[in-house]
Order: structure tokens, then C-alpha cells, then sequence
């Protein structure tokens, strides 16, 4: 059986220069279900829980063309990447004034936090393993980051990160423990939101945490939040069956990583190495070269994911998701979005035209996937 799956989708739109332009305030008027940040130059949409990956396919295209059209109309487009590629105003433009989170996120991290990202939610409702998957998949956060890696350029600048985002976003606390319990749990969130450390339930930042509909104490979902925002739906997808197929292995298998035994002064240890790796990876994206926990060696980035792959292949043909997986092995061959808009920056020598082309690129492939939603749903309507 299949989990739920939900995915958060933050955006960037502008000016088919590359330009971002602070229009969160006006789509929303247009488009009520869209969320807003607190800096109107990103935006988000947000797909309904699902188990299947083809109503994911979906829940993922139709609301992003409804809003390339309305863009379209006003000579403006969506824009790929993680951070502004452009030079941009270093001014906030609050999307809700009157808002005290949304203020104290402005006046605290000011344009450090417009960026894009998804955020990945899996659902394990009920399960007595809950924490137990949480820090296992933890531990292969930094694979999540190196596909998905989208933000080389920044206020004008060739940042000579793979995900500028990761490396300069105000991760918070700094300091995140494994934790074993829910009680555990919900002892060290009530005193970082009691010693202002986090200003509320929604102000832990980290690269995965627990989610649910009354946090800390009601949780139901499991929340990657490292990845970079990735303009290929399907390189999304295949990252979001990657996730799933690792927590269907420990679920099914009940071979819980061996490091998460150890005592807490050694998880505090792993924590501080795993925040490393993830820098590590914000630097140097697929080729970062990192600590393979499996096996205790050192490694490429896109050698641990390609055995991970291989790995769990058998696990995905026997869910029926392996067409949902295989993208990234493209993404193997090929790289990630960081990596093609550095070679495609190196022939043609300015950003501008850089991301010129991959706007241009982005809504070719979308429109590609509209017109494959299309003749899936005309060759359902003729059976």
C-alpha cells in the first residue's frame, strides 16, 4: 500500500528577463487557494494529500498552468531557481503587515529567506515507528539536496554553490537533536517556543522535522524541507518515490540503521556531522564528495544515490512505482538544475541569458506535461 503524499510548492514569478517581481499579493486575489511568505516575491501552492503518484502528476501541473496563463496574460512568466538570479532590491515587501510571525521573519532574516524550495510531506499516521523513520531518513537529507540543487546564481552573482539557498538560509535552531520519543519530542519543542529560540510551532527550520495538525503534540507526517525548488515535475516526483521507497524498506523490514542505536552523546555528534555533509552538499551538489553511513566510506554524492537506487529498485517495481523513480537516474547522467545552468553560463558567459533560456526551457517542459495530462484524460474518457 502506497502512502499519502503532499507536496508544499514554493515559486518565484516575474519578468521573462529573470527579473522576480513582488506579486504574491496579486495572485492570491486571483487564485485564493495560493499561500503567501512573508515577502511577496515567493509564493506557494499546495497539492492534496494523495497515495497516488499519477493524481500527484496532477495535483502538480494543473494548478502551475492555470497560473503560467494568468502570467502570460500580464507579459510575465514563472521563474526557475532557488534564489534570485538577478540583481534585486535588498527592501522587503510584506505580504501581511499586520501579521507578528510574518513581521518577526522580515525584521529578524530581512531577504535571506526569499527563496524557493519543496517541501516534501509523507504520511505515517499511526505509526508507533514514527520517530524511529523520521531520524532514519535524516540521515540521507543531504541525497534529497544534491538532486534537487537549483540556486548557483544570486543577486547577480555566480555563487559557486550548487544551493546558495541551503548554504545561506537561517536554519533554525541551529542545534536539532535525533530524538526517540514523542514525549522527547515535545519536551524540547515546548522549551525552544518557552526560551524564544523558535517564535512559534512554524518556525523550525530544519532540512526534515515532524508535521501534523496540532504540533508538537498531533503528528502524522514526516516533512523533507531541504530540497531546492526543481522546474521538472517528474525530477520531483522521482525524488518523492525515492523518499517513499526508503521509508516502505524500513517500515517493511524493520532494519533500523545501526547508527541510531548509539548513545546520545554520539547522536549529538552524528547531528553536527550531517549538518557538515549538508553544507558539504549545498557546495558542491552531486559531486560533493560525502560519508556513506551504509558502508563507513567516503564517496560522491551521485555514487551513494545510484546505489541507493539500485538498491531500492526491486522495492519500487513491486509498489508499481518504478516509471515514478527512474527520472533520476536522468538526473545522474545529466545533473541537477545547478549544474546545467553553470554549463550553460560558461558558453554563453552572462547570467541573463542564462536564465533566459532556462525560463524558456521550464515552460516548454510544462507545457509538455499539460499536453500529457490532456491525452491522459481524453484516453481515460475513450475507454
Amino acid at each position: 500500500m502506497l502512502l499519502k503524499k503532499g507536496l508544499e510548492i514554493e515559486m518565484f514569478a516575474g519578468k521573462k528577463d529573470g527579473n522576480v517581481l513582488p506579486l504574491s499579493g496579486e495572485l492570491l486575489s486571483v487564485f485564493p487557494d495560493l499561500s503567501q511568505e512573508p515577502d511577496q516575491r515567493n509564493f506557494e501552492y499546495i497539492t492534496s494529500p494523495t497515495t497516488s503518484y499519477e493524481s500527484l502528476f496532477q495535483e502538480l501541473i494543473i494548478p502551475r498552468i492555470k497560473i503560467r496563463n494568468y502570467l502570460s496574460s500580464k507579459d510575465l512568466t514563472l521563474i526557475p531557481g532557488s534564489t534570485m538570479p538577478l540583481a534585486f532590491e535588498k527592501v522587503v515587501y510584506p505580504s501581511k503587515p499586520d501579521d507578528d510571525y510574518h513581521r518577526f521573519i522580515l525584521t529578524t532574516y530581512k531577504t535571506d529567506i526569499v527563496t524557493t524550495s519543496i517541501h516534501i510531506n509523507i504520511g505515517v499516521d499511526n505509526n508507533e515507528n514514527f520517530f524511529k523513520l523520521l531520524s532514519a531518513i535524516r540521515l540521507d537529507t543531504p541525497l534529497f539536496l544534491a538532486l534537487s540543487a537549483s540556486s548557483c546564481f544570486h543577486d547577480g552573482k555566480v555563487t559557486g554553490y550548487k544551493s546558495f539557498r541551503w548554504h545561506s538560509f537561517p536554519k533554525t535552531p541551529t542545534f536539532i537533536p535525533f530524538f526517540t520519543s514523542h514525549n522527547e519530542y515535545i519536551e524540547w519543542f515546548n522549551n525552544q517556543v518557552k526560551t524564544k529560540t523558535m517564535f512559534n510551532e512554524r518556525h523550525l527550520w530544519s532540512s526534515i522535522r515532524p508535521n501534523g495538525p496540532h504540533r508538537p503534540n498531533e503528528l502524522n507526517r514526516i516533512e523533507i524541507r531541504i530540497c531546492d525548488f526543481t522546474s521538472d515535475i517528474k525530477k520531483v516526483i522521482s525524488i518523492v518515490a525515492l523518499i517513499e521507497c526508503l521509508i516502505q524498506s524500513y517500515i517493511r523490514s524493520g532494519n533500523w540503521p545501526k547508527i541510531l542505536s548509539k548513545s546520545k552523546n554520539e547522536l549529538d555528534s552524528l547531528e553536527n556531522l550531517l549538518n557538515e555533509q549538508e553544507k558539504i552538499v549545498a557546495k558542491d551538489g552531486l559531486d560533493a564528495k560525502i560519508w556513506n553511513w551504509r558502508n563507513s566510506t567516503e564517496q560522491k554524492c551521485s555514487e551513494v544515490i545510484e546505489s541507493l537506487y539500485s538498491s531500492l529498485s526491486p522495492l519500487a517495481n513491486e509498489l508499481g512505482i518504478i516509471e515514478y523513480l527512474t527520472p533520476i537516474l536522468d538526473t545522474l547522467e545529466n545533473g541537477n538544475e545547478s549544474t546545467n545552468f553553470i554549463k550553460k553560463y560558461k558558453k554563453v558567459g552572462r547570467i541573463e541569458e542564462t536564465i533566459q533560456y532556462f525560463i524558456e526551457e521550464f515552460t516548454n517542459t510544462d507545457l509538455k506535461y499539460k499536453t500529457l495530462f490532456e491525452n491522459q484524460v481524453k484516453s481515460k474518457a475513450n475507454i
